[in-house]
């Protein structure tokens, strides 16, 4: 099993969906069949990184062609990641029914849009 430090894949401030993205598609083009990544050098990471790393890695591990372990993971970190775990299983709440605008023209719009201005 080889162990990657994602700092050296990344950064040491993982800031956005995009990087995590990088990450996986480094991970598939290395051919391993099983991988550790090592978060110790990491010292940042944004809860957007966060959500799309356990999207990619953590929420259906037996989709990947490749076992992901982590390993290291700072304190502050692995409690943004907990509680990305914990809001992937809620049901998303849609409304039955959002009412629709039409506008003839922009002035239109901005009357309305002034008009629910905080």
């Amino acid at each position: 099993m080889k162990t990657i430090d994602i700092t050296q894949i990344l950064s040491p401030d993982l800031k956005s969906r995009m990087r995590a993205q990088d990450l996986e598609l480094y991970i598939r083009n290395s051919g391993e069949e099983a991988v550790v990544l090592d978060f110790s050098n990491v010292k940042f990471a944004t809860r957007s990184f966060i959500d799309e790393f356990y999207n990619l890695f953590l929420k259906s591990p037996d989709s990947l062609p490749y076992r992901v372990e982590i390993t290291n993971v700072p304190e502050d970190i692995n409690t943004i990641l907990e509680t990305v775990s914990r809001t992937q299983t809620r049901a998303k709440v849609i409304p039955s029914h959002t009412p629709e605008r039409s506008f003839k023209d922009v002035n239109e719009l901005l009357s309305f849009l002034s008009s629910v201005a905080f």
